[in-house]
């Protein structure tokens, strides 16, 4: 701000000496005023102000210093949207008189803080009353830093930062787009070893969750296999060998479901390439005892090999419990008979079926 207001000074000292601007007085007092209102700590009436000057100039000089000082009062005053939208003006307009480098990277200090819980008052006179903020623009700002300066020095890091804010919206395959970016192109930054590892969980839970293709497989097991080379005394590591176990198990099971229906159809050529591959590509997964025991019986001359013992680096598996059963006869309905209740009544004798009961 003091480098914005030292240029803004000499500008005006320009003003009045030259007497070049004199169709612009109106622009320049509104000018002075604001940098006097600065000096007085005076910082959201010295942005509009400033505002003032800019809707008042005649000259391009002018417009863009006043944007420029627009942009210093309102950081000041704790304006970060309004900051934003202001140098992306100033760079649409006037990128002549702006420092291109230095504003981007305040675009991305400014997603940054948004990302971090800043939030600009919904009403600049209620901003101490903590809840009347405004919204979050972090997508916004790091989209926007992310499309003039793709590979700043900052880009990595404002790629996690959308890669979180997706995944806490539901929007996996957005999520996992912005992983991807970073896994490829900042292989070189401290960003690539935490993308690496999202993006291998990610696309584990989406092949968890059914995968037609098995392409989310297959890439979360190139993934968990290039973490595990490239960091092998993480403390993610025992997590990352879990999933690909699960994984390559996922796979298997796929080869082996592909093998079961075509022997059902009766071609059994194509059901014992599948078995194969089970055997040979997948010999730990789960489902490679049941395909050797079906590859030997299609092909008489096979003779089936030794599996990993029990317990041999597998993944242990626990017994699940079924949560206890709640009531659910319901006595009333809402607006059933005149009934006015909001809620549904169950019939909680169901709860306490057996309490006092002579054993």
């Amino acid at each position: 701000m003091g480098k914005i207001l030292q240029v803004a000074g000499f500008i005006l000292a320009g003003f009045f000496l030259t007497g070049l601007w004199a169709d612009d007085a109106d622009a320049v007092k509104a000018y002075e005023k604001g940098l006097e209102q600065v000096k007085a700590k005076e910082y959201y009436a010295a942005f509009k102000s400033f505002k003032d000057s800019e809707l008042l100039a005649k000259s391009n000089t002018i417009r863009a210093n006043s944007l420029r000082a627009q942009i210093g009062a309102a950081k000041l005053a704790g304006l970060p949207w309004q900051e934003f939208e202001l140098i992306e003006a100033l760079l649409a307009r006037f990128p002549e008189y702006a420092d291109v480098s230095e504003a981007i990277a305040r675009e991305y200090e400014l997603g940054e803080l948004f990302f971090k819980g800043k939030r600009e008052p919904a009403f600049y006179a209620l901003r101490k009353v903590s809840w009347l903020q405004g919204p979050d623009k972090t997508e916004e700002i790091l989209l926007r830093a992310l499309q003039r300066a793709p590979y700043a020095e900052q880009a990595p890091e404002a790629r996690l930062r959308l890669a979180f804010v997706y995944d806490q919206r539901g929007e996996t395959l957005k999520s996992l787009e912005q992983l991807r970016v970073v896994e490829s192109k900042f292989s070189h930054t401290k960003s690539y070893k935490l993308a690496l590892l999202a993006l291998a969980y990610g696309c584990y839970e989406m092949a968890i969750r059914g995968d037609g293709d098995g392409r989310y497989a297959r890439e979360c097991a190139e993934l968990s296999e290039k973490f595990l080379k490239l960091y092998p005394k993480d403390a993610s590591v025992p997590m990352v060998t879990r999933n690909l176990q699960r994984i390559r198990d996922v796979q298997a099971k796929r080869l082996y479901e592909m093998a079961e229906f075509y022997g059902r159809q009766g071609r059994t050529e194509a059901a014992g390439r599948y078995l194969a591959r089970v055997v040979q590509e997948y010999p730990e997964s789960g489902s490679a005892p049941a395909s050797e025991k079906k590859l030997a019986e299609l092909d008489k001359s096979y003779l089936p090999g030794k599996f990993p013992e029990e317990g041999s680096g597998r993944y242990k598996s626990y017994m699940a419990a079924p949560l206890p059963a709640e009531a659910e006869k319901i006595l009333l309905v809402p607006g059933e008979n005149n009934n006015h209740n909001l809620l549904p009544l169950p019939d909680l004798s169901l709860y306490f079926k057996g309490v006092g009961e002579e054993k």
